[in-house]
């Protein structure tokens, strides 16, 4: 198992209408804009920024995933995935 933080831009969307079926599509892929801290609690990432566990260790595979379902809500977009080895955060939502 492996952690991936993903970072999607979707350009002309707004948030967050426009990022609803991109949560749905990240989602099936096990990705969430939710982390859950060392203390138990979970904290909503920035805009546009998602977690996952996966079972997949390849970041190529895991970013190709990604790029698709940011592709598949019609909007021009970029993205970056980043394979995880440890992060800390300063985050101020509760999910």
């Amino acid at each position: 198992m492996a952690d991936f933080f993903a970072r999607v831009e979707l350009h002309g969307a707004t948030w967050p209408e426009d990022y609803e079926k991109l949560h749905a599509l990240l989602d099936a892929h096990g990705f969430s804009n939710c982390v859950t801290a060392k203390d138990g609690k979970s904290w909503r990432l920035p805009t546009g920024t998602y977690w996952s566990t996966n079972r997949i260790d390849d970041v190529d595979r895991v970013a190709k995933a990604v790029k698709q379902c940011a592709d598949s809500t019609g909007y021009k977009n970029e993205i970056l995935v980043v394979k995880d080895t440890g992060w800390q955060a300063y985050l101020s939502s509760r999910c």
